[in-house]
């Protein structure tokens, strides 16, 4: 069985030229902003076809394994708060030297999975290993009700 760190690296050697041609054409900015929507946007339907369940506590994962490390640093019925202080997605795009576009594949998508998924949270998250930071700071508020 394929490991999802095997499958992004797969899709990465496709995305990669593919982003490469783009950027020559248009320009980093719209081609990341292109590709990167595309990306998000797929990944969040697929898991919500996955997930027909919404607003689910953050805390659970569903049936993806992701080969991350990471630590809880709040818990609550309203509010969960993770660090992700390892990631072998960000280890593997930064020794590649493709950063941005294995933020594209993987990081990227987060903020569109968590607005289908848990549409009654709000999530945050400032910094990402793959941008250079120590952890990625992920946190989920429970929205008021109305």
């Amino acid at each position: 069985m394929t490991s999802t760190l095997d499958a992004v690296k797969i899709q990465a050697r496709v995305i990669i030229p593919i982003v490469k041609a783009l950027e020559a054409e248009l320009g980093k900015q719209r081609a990341h902003a292109l590709v990167g929507g595309a990306i998000a946007e797929s990944w969040a339907s697929f898991l919500a076809s996955r997930r027909p369940e919404r607003d689910q506590h953050p805390e659970t994962q569903g049936d993806l394994e992701f080969p991350v490390e990471s630590e809880v640093v709040e818990r609550s019925d309203d509010s969960y708060a993770r660090n992700f202080t390892a990631c072998a997605f960000a280890d593997y795009f930064r020794k590649i030297g493709e950063p941005e576009i294995g933020a594209l594949l993987t990081c990227g998508v987060d903020f569109a999975v968590e607005a289908k998924l848990r549409p009654a949270w709000s999530f945050e998250r400032t910094q990402t290993r793959m941008q250079g930071a120590q952890f990625c700071d992920f946190r989920w508020k429970r929205r008021p009700p109305g």
